[in-house]
């Protein structure tokens, strides 16, 4: 709440107090500097006069300049106009005279022009004086005004003028200024030009320039009667907000004469020569007549149009007054805009250079600019300059202002009006022109009429504008929408974009106005953007519909429309179907085939297959249109050429309507044409093509003949002698045609075989031929036989055989040709008088007529098959053997023939029978024998392939054969399975299952004699070398068969499924089935544990057997914990009786010793200790799981109970106490318990703080009892147990919780009670967690990273004012003294550092001969973790100056505390080992692993972060900021801690895999020396000692300089190192202790940290003080401090060795050296990391010790 009235004390009169007010004072010679360097536009002066000039009205502007004196400017001296300088310039107007309100503004900065019609706006612009003068004038009818500096300040003094004075300024108003200093005089060529500009869109009609009198230029301007242009209707006339319309549109014509000295196009290099300058773009270069002589003048006329549009505005009210705000005047109610029109007579007319065009008529778009008076910057985005007086301006006229939202939106409506007015002079250029459609003229004859479209469409292309894009587009938008369609030059005159067509290359379409090529190529920029816009469209197909509906396509229309439709098609822009569909509108007007319906064609004429003369159907595109289109094109548009038999069936099917002429059965000259036609064509036709030719023209007379027109069949080639009748072939279709194509269609040319058969038949032929002269005669004719004819001497009896007693005739096909080899068969042999010769004629006749060459290859095998002795089997065998090629019996063998002809043998007994089997029934390898499959006989086998035999029977089958007969002997099973070896790539799956699920392998009692057989499946294979420690074969024999073959034969049944080992779903089986056997099998409870959590790894493979989990629940397999019955006291008595006192309590686990059994039990009798408390109580009357993660997983799988589940707890409360304290508890436990749900590690939470925080009640009461009862498990009745405890929460009838405390209550029972209340499943951590957070001031708390501020936030909006300060008082002062504390710790550990600064410097240098893994990254990498923890928000110290640092030793408490990590396994101990999986209570010890002193030995003399302390404190004393214990304190904390111990737990993936990258980076030590520097781990002294005593000890560097490699512990390790000061070795007692050390450290290695086992070393050194080091990734141990420690803390007993304790030991030992895999130097970042992986690996410690606790 504010407590002063601010608007009060600004109502307080002046002077009432004695104050007084004053002006501000402005320093106006800096305010006017700073404001002209916002002007770097050119001629920034010129441009404020003249405008100002051209608002007062004036007609005329003079500009005189004079020079400094030295040589004034005569006509004779011209050329010194460039080298001179100026000393005043003159500015006179004769415009309206100033009014006093002009004078008032004039002598007021930035107070502009209230005038909305003029340009002025902010005030500023006649102040553009002062650029070069300090003493400016200016002279308006009888007044004058002049400015002068008094200082820095600005002083005006106003003057009436004298009568004569007033008489010679006359009409005039002139502005007067001498400059400061001397100054150059513009560059005549560019000031000249800017004039002349100026005057362009400048209410002035001239301007005129002097220099000491002489004229250097004079441009007067004379303007027409403005005409008014019709707008056209289409066009819509307001802007896009509706606040602006155009009323009126003005065309005034413009002449503008000019007259220069010609020095003034000189520049001032070019003075000294008299030479010209380059014209560039200076407008009055621009004039036709050149400077040939400086001192005379040029007179120049030039015309102009300006086209002015005349606005009304209306903008809204509160616009207006947002614009007004902005620039210091309402918007005008009229506004204008305007431009320059040209058309193409206008510009070739004009007597004008090039330099003109880029000032009046920009030839880019970078010179047309936007006019606001005078050029700006902005280019209008079009070739043409665009005046718009009323927008607004940026401050230095620059550019069109777009930064104010409201003027920004002006000045956008303004610009789309000016868009507007382009587009209607657009329209009026282009209806000017009077186009009309180019009918019966050539389209080139247009091409003057499309170079003035063209000229007028480049000026209005629109490109981006600069300097802001904007521009550009609200005018290219004001000219594109404000109306539906531009007007554009087509095919058919002036047309509207929406009714014309865009440009393509079609000349098919009359009637269609499209852009010419010619009008496009001249602009094609402008029609590119009308098309881009959506303003015309392409020709489409309802286009070409309509007017091929309308008219014909004559030849040339049609070709020009199919190319296009190709082109179209090539380019995916139409489909097939879209053209098709264009296509059936279309009608052909062919010269010779009349009118032709183009849907109606399938094919095109083909002039290479059918001559171009010839008739062809209706269906076929005619041939003046197919020979200008290549064929492939037709062919893409779904037509085919037109083939020769359907042209055929055209002729055929056309006799009687086509010409007589034309007729192909009575036209002898057509016919032969047709004829010669096909002969062409016939050898290039497919089979198919020819038979179908042959079909339609055998049976039609068509083949000309001296007999006349005859069918094919009954014409023949050429005269026979014998038959001189015979009807012949024409003769010039003879010698024009092919004869085999003639001949295929049935054009005979030999005679008839039957009337010559006849003849060699009758008596004299029989006298006179032999069947062997006939075969001679009739293999002479052969060539010509038609193919009847052959067939005709196949079918009958024509050749005798050899044979003497066979005297009848044979068919030829029935014979063999003579030869040894077939008598040798006995095969039936041709008869041949002479001696045989194979490659004859007569030979190659007989052989077509069937003649056998050879026997088949079934006759071969028949002849084997039924030999009647195996002699002739032989022959025939020995025969297809060696014709096997030549015969190509290859090609024509099938193996699979079932023909038995093969010799082969088998095994019948122990000899071998001979057996005649088919070539699939035997195999040619002896292997194969064993399985009792035929063999191949052995002189056969290399030839076997020929046979087809195959070398190995199917794999099936072999399988088959082995699951069917199993081997008898281990000696025939080894065979077997060895050729199975070999035929792994061949079983398939299925073969595999089979072999899998087959009980064919034999098992031998004595390793031979075989008493049953069993599936591979189901036995395993016995290892070849077993090391006698390993049990597991033994073990795993006493439940399964093992067996042990050669190797071959064990990798084959390897790969059908047998096993080295048995499964876990086998074990599990097992175990199920016989558990006491597997038990005693184990050997000891922890092997057989393991064999439990293997049950749990592979729970998913178990699972699945529905019928081993069935019986898991109900076999006595788990093991339990069974806790013997023993009277102990009570833990808050002594063995005496009495009350205990605070240290007989910490003592308590030493007074109890535990008897545990274990037994094995069901899941249902085991219970799953989640609940410590309640266990504690019961512990000895249940049987409970061990304290394993897996194994309590397993057991609640298949039904062990939940200690939390089973357990009913009543609470008895005693009587109600009235304690002030409440209030204050109950708010401490609200403020803690929001911190604590706030740290996100819990369980899922079941309560909502907000609505608990309102339903809880805090109460004193002066007992409280529980009593507990065990309610659900099977069968059993158990006792209820009550006892005493400080808090309990209980829920009431309303819903809310009530917290009932005794008087001395303590905060690990509150905390317990809460847990229980607010979270689902509270881990057996959570409530310590909570109680440290109960237990810890908020300093403490917000050092660990809680958000304290957000508590005292709280506080703030509970409490008054003085609470809040009070608050804030005691946080400064605790927080001052732990700065205090710290300085004290700084001072400490500088002294130390200084005492170490020699050591280290060794340390550093020696540092560089190290051979070390390199690890910079890794330790970079990890350092990028600890910066990331602190800005995550985790509580990592902040590295200090350390003494340890640069590889330096840590300080670890001497041996005779018995504990070295400072009690942090108590908790642990009393709580049964079941730690918190954060591991909190490991880190309670790390305060000595980094280098810090416990409570225990010293008071802190370090960082008190890491110092233990008792947080407890006498209820009521609520002091949040005093961390220390009260002397009264009575009650005691449940666990000692320090306060790193509950830190925000690191949960970032990238801290996970540094960790593991830190595990993976540890090495072998593989040198038998060790003389490197190594990092040091050195305990402390007597904690008595001085800091510089114990430094110099710390920084011994020969810890690791004299170790020397003496042998391994054991065959896996590991290495062992001994002193050089030792040389006998280590004590003989001390050996039995190597081989404990190892099997710790081992645990430790493997088991917790998953590390490298070989990396770990031992080393024994008597004297020295190194624990342990890190040497390059390598670790060492020290076996004197284990030996030490097993005599100090008496780990070993009566029963043996207690490998847990040494586990606690050496636990943090091992983490804190693989720390420095991340870390080099020891530092808070080093202790960071060891405590990190003591949290991130406690669980595996945890689980480890746990199977060593017993």
């Amino acid at each position: 709440m504010a407590l002063i009235d601010y608007d009060a004390l600004r109502r307080i009169p002046e002077g009432s107090n004695g104050d007084s007010s004053e002006t501000v004072a402005v320093n106006h010679r800096a305010l006017i500097t700073r404001t002209l360097s916002k002007y770097p536009v050119d001629h920034a002066l010129f441009r404020e006069l003249i405008q100002n000039s051209a608002d007062a009205g004036a007609s005329t502007v003079r500009i005189e300049f004079t020079t400094d004196g030295t040589k004034p400017i005569r006509p004779d001296n011209i050329l010194d106009v460039h080298k001179t300088t100026v000393s005043r310039l003159r500015i006179s107007n004769d415009g309206m005279f100033f009014r006093p309100e002009d004078w008032d503004r004039l002598r007021e900065i930035a107070k502009g022009n209230p005038d909305e019609t003029k340009i002025g706006a902010f005030g500023v612009g006649f102040y553009s004086v002062f650029a070069v003068t300090d003493e400016p004038m200016v002279i308006s009818g009888p007044t004058a005004m002049s400015f002068y500096y008094d200082g820095d300040q600005l002083r005006y003094r106003r003057i009436t003028l004298p009568a004569d004075a007033q008489r010679e300024a006359n009409k005039w108003t002139t502005i007067d200024l001498p400059y400061s200093s001397t100054k150059p005089l513009p560059d005549l060529s560019h000031f000249t030009s800017f004039l002349a500009q100026s005057l362009t869109f400048v209410k002035l009609q001239q301007i005129e320039l002097t220099v000491d009198d002489v004229s250097f230029l004079s441009i007067q301007k004379i303007k027409s009667d403005p005409k008014s242009l019709q707008i056209p209707r289409e066009i819509n006339l307001k802007s896009l907000d509706q606040t602006m319309r155009m009323e009126r549109v003005e065309s005034e014509s413009v002449q503008i004469k000019a007259r220069y000295l010609n020095a003034t196009q000189l520049g001032k290099d070019d003075a000294e020569v008299k030479g010209l300058m380059s014209f560039g773009l200076k407008f009055i270069q621009a004039f036709t007549a050149e400077p040939e002589r400086p001192s005379e003048y040029t007179d120049a006329v030039l015309f102009l149009r300006n086209i002015t549009g005349y606005i009304l505005t209306n903008p809204s009210v509160s616009f207006a007054k947002k614009l007004q705000g902005a620039i210091m005047k309402p918007p005008p109610r009229h506004a204008s805009v305007s431009m320059i029109a040209l058309n193409k007579e206008e510009a070739d007319s004009s007597q004008l250079k090039s330099g003109i065009a880029a000032q009046i008529f920009p030839k880019t778009f970078a010179d047309a600019k936007v006019f606001i008076g005078f050029p700006t910057k902005q280019t209008t985005a079009l070739k043409s300059h665009i005046a718009t007086p009323q927008a607004i301006p940026t401050m230095e006229r620059a550019a069109v202002d777009t930064a104010n939202t409201y003027v920004k939106d002006w000045n956008k409506e303004m610009m789309y009006m000016a868009g507007v007015l382009t587009r209607i002079v657009y329209g009026s250029e282009m209806q000017g022109m009077g186009l009309t459609t180019p009918q019966g003229k050539d389209v080139n004859d247009c091409e003057g009429v499309y170079s003035k479209a063209g000229f007028t469409m480049r000026r209005f292309y629109f490109e981006h504008s600069t300097p802001d894009a904007r521009i550009g587009q609200y005018i290219a938008t004001g000219f594109w929408k404000s109306a539906p369609s531009v007007p554009l030059v087509t095919t058919k005159g002036v047309k509207p974009s929406t009714e014309a067509r865009a440009m393509e290359d079609i000349t098919f379409l009359k009637d269609v106005p499209m852009i010419p090529k010619l009008m496009y190529d001249d602009a094609p920029e402008f029609h590119d953007q009308v098309k881009s816009l959506g303003l015309i469209r392409s020709v489409d197909a309802n286009d070409i519909k309509n007017e091929f509906s309308r008219r014909p396509l004559d030849v040339d229309d049609t070709v020009a429309f199919l190319k296009w439709a190709i082109r179209k098609l090539k380019i995916d822009e139409l489909t097939l179907s879209e053209i098709r569909a264009m296509i059936a509108y279309a009608l052909l007007a062919d010269p010779k085939m009349g009118t032709v319906d183009m849907r109606s064609i399938y094919f095109y004429h083909n002039s290479t297959s059918i001559p171009a003369t010839m008739p062809v159907p209706y269906t076929c595109l005619p041939y003046g249109v197919a020979k200008e289109i290549r064929n492939a094109e037709l062919e893409m548009l779904g037509w085919k050429p037109l083939d020769i038999s359907t042209w055929l069936t055209f002729l055929n099917s056309s006799n009687f309507s086509l010409p007589l002429e034309q007729n192909l059965t009575i036209a002898p000259e057509f016919a032969r044409e047709v004829l010669i036609a096909i002969s062409k064509q016939w050898f290039s036709l497919i089979n198919s093509a020819q038979t179908a030719i042959f079909d339609e023209l055998r049976n039609t007379t068509c083949v000309p003949t001296q007999k006349g027109m005859k069918k094919p069949a009954e014409s023949y080639l050429r005269q026979v002698r014998l038959f001189p009748d015979l009807p012949v072939v024409d003769e010039k279709l003879l010698a024009n045609a092919h004869e085999d194509m003639l001949t295929y269609l049935g054009v005979r040319k030999t005679i008839e075989l039957k009337y010559v058969m006849e003849r060699l038949h009758s008596d004299e032929a029989e006298r006179k031929w032999s069947s062997a002269d006939m075969i001679t005669y009739l293999a002479s004719q052969q060539k010509d036989m038609h193919e009847e004819d052959i067939d005709f001497l196949k079918a009958n009896d024509i050749v005798a055989s050899e044979s003497k007693d066979d005297d009848r005739l044979h068919r030829v096909c029935d014979l063999y040709q003579p030869s040894d080899d077939h008598r040798e068969l006995k095969l039936a042999i041709l008869k041949w008088a002479s001696d045989w010769n194979p490659k004859s004629t007569e030979a190659a006749f007989l052989f077509r007529l069937g003649l056998n060459q050879y026997p088949t290859v079934q006759t071969v095998i028949n002849l084997a098959a039924t030999a009647d002795s195996p002699q002739f089997r032989d022959k025939a065998l020995s025969y297809f053997v060696r014709f096997f090629d030549q015969n190509r019996y290859r090609a024509l063998y099938n193996s699979r023939l079932p023909t038995k002809f093969l010799p082969a043998t088998v095994m019948k007994g122990e000899k071998k029978e001979t057996i005649i089997v088919a070539p699939s029934e035997c195999y040619s390898s002896s292997y194969v024998e064993i399985f009792d499959f035929p063999v191949l006989r052995e002189d056969m086998q290399v030839e076997a392939w020929k046979f087809g035999v195959a070398m190995y029977p199917p794999i099936d089958m072999v399988v088959q054969r082995l699951t069917a007969k199993p081997p008898k002997t281990i000696e025939q099973a080894n065979k077997m399975f060895n050729y199975m070896a070999g035929k792994l790539s061949d079983l398939g799956s299925g073969d595999i299952a089979k072999l899998r699920d087959s009980e064919f392998v034999p098992i031998a009692k004595d390793g031979v004699t075989v008493f049953k057989y069993q599936a591979p499946s189901r036995i395993f294979i016995t290892a070849q070398e077993v090391s006698s420690n390993d049990r597991s074969d033994l073990f795993y024999k006493k439940f399964f068969d093992f067996v042990n073959f050669d190797p071959g034969a064990n990798a084959f049944l390897r790969y059908c499924g047998t096993r080295d080992k048995p499964s876990v779903v086998e074990l599990a089986r097992s175990t199920v089935a016989e558990p006491n056997a597997m038990f005693v099998q184990a050997g000891a409870a922890t092997r057989y544990m393991e064999l439990l959590i293997e049950f749990e790894k592979h729970w998913t493979e178990i699972s699945a057997d529905t019928t081993l989990v069935n019986n898991m629940r109900d076999s006595s397999f788990l093991i339990a914990k069974k806790f013997l019955e023993k009277e102990v006291n009570s833990p808050n008595e002594n063995v005496s009786g009495e009350k205990a006192t605070d240290n007989e309590f910490d003592d308590y686990e030493e007074l109890v010793e535990e008897d545990v059994s274990y037994v094995l039990a069901k899941a249902a009798d085991t219970v799953v200790n989640d609940d410590v408390v309640n266990y504690n109580f019961f512990k000895q009357e249940i049987m409970s799981a061990p304290f394993e993660t897996n194994l309590e997983k397993l057991y609640m799988r298949i039904g062990s109970p939940k200690m939390s589940n089973i357990v009913q707890e009543t609470n008895l409360i005693g009587a109600v106490i009235n304690s002030s304290d409440s209030p204050a508890i109950r708010k401490r436990i609200l403020e803690r318990l929001k911190l604590y749900l706030d740290g996100g590690s819990h369980e899922k939470v079941k309560v909502v703080v907000n609505s608990f925080e309102k339903q809880f009640l805090v109460a004193s009461v002066s007992k409280i009892s529980v009593q507990r009862t065990i309610i659900r498990m099977r069968g059993r009745r158990f006792e209820p147990v009550t006892t005493h405890t400080t808090a309990t929460i209980m829920r009431r009838t309303d819903g809310g919780f009530t917290l009932y405390l005794v008087p001395k209550f303590e905060w690990f029972d509150v905390a317990q009670s809460l847990v229980k209340v607010i979270l689902e499943r509270p881990t057996p951590d959570a409530a310590t967690v909570l109680e440290s957070l109960l237990n810890s001031s908020l300093t403490s708390l917000e050092r660990r990273g809680y958000n304290v501020k957000r508590l005292l936030n709280s506080r703030r909006q509970e409490a008054s004012v003085p609470q809040q300060a009070a608050d804030q008082q005691l946080l400064a002062e605790a927080r001052e003294q732990e700065r205090l504390k710290k300085e004290a710790e700084g001072r400490a550990a500088e002294d130390l550092a200084a005492k170490l600064k020699r050591h280290v410097h060794e340390s550093i240098s020696d540092e560089q001969d190290l051979d070390l893994p390199p690890k910079v990254e890794l330790e970079r990498t990890g350092r990028e973790v600890i910066a990331a923890a602190r800005t995550a928000g985790a509580a990592v110290p902040e590295p200090k100056a350390s003494p340890t640092s640069a590889r330096g030793p840590v300080n670890l408490p001497k041996q005779q505390n018995n504990d070295l990590f400072g009690g942090m396994f108590k908790h642990w101990k009393k709580s049964g080992r079941k730690v918190d999986p954060s591991g909190s209570s490991l880190l309670a010890g790390t305060a000595s692993i980094a280098g810090m002193k416990t409570p225990e030995n010293t008071t802190s003399e370090v960082e008190p972060a890491t110092t233990m302390r008792n947080l407890t404190r006498t209820p009521g004393a609520w002091d949040d900021t005093d961390s220390s214990t009260s002397p009264g304190t009575t009650t005691i904390s449940r666990m000692q801690r320090d306060n790193t111990v509950h830190r925000q737990p690191l949960t970032d993936t990238a801290t996970r895999k540094l960790l593991q990258e830190g595990i993976r980076h540890v090495s072998p030590y593989s040198n038998n020396e060790l003389s490197n520097e190594a990092r040091t781990w050195i305990p402390d002294q007597d904690v008595t000692e001085s800091a510089s005593v114990s430094a110099e000890k710390m920084c011994d560097r020969n810890v690791a300089h004299d170790l020397r490699f003496v042998g391994m512990v054991s065959s896996t390790g590991p290495r062992f190192f001994v002193s050089k000061s030792v040389p006998d070795g280590i004590p003989n007692e001390l050996t039995g202790h190597t081989k404990l050390f190892a099997a710790t450290l081992r645990e430790l290695a493997v088991g917790v940290f998953g590390a490298r086992w070989d990396a770990f070393h031992m080393f024994y050194d008597a004297s020295g003080e190194s624990v342990a080091f890190n040497l390059g990734g390598s670790l060492f141990f020290n076996l004197r401090y284990f030996v030490d420690d097993i005599r100090a803390t008496q780990v070993m007993s009566q029963s043996g060795f207690k490998m847990a304790k040494a586990l606690d030991y050496w636990f943090p030992v091992v983490a804190h050296e693989l720390a420095h895999n991340l870390v080099e130097s020891h530092g808070q970042e080093h202790s960071y990391f060891t405590e990190t992986y003591i949290q991130k690996f406690a669980a595996g410690y945890r689980r480890v010790a746990r199977m060593h606790d017993t």
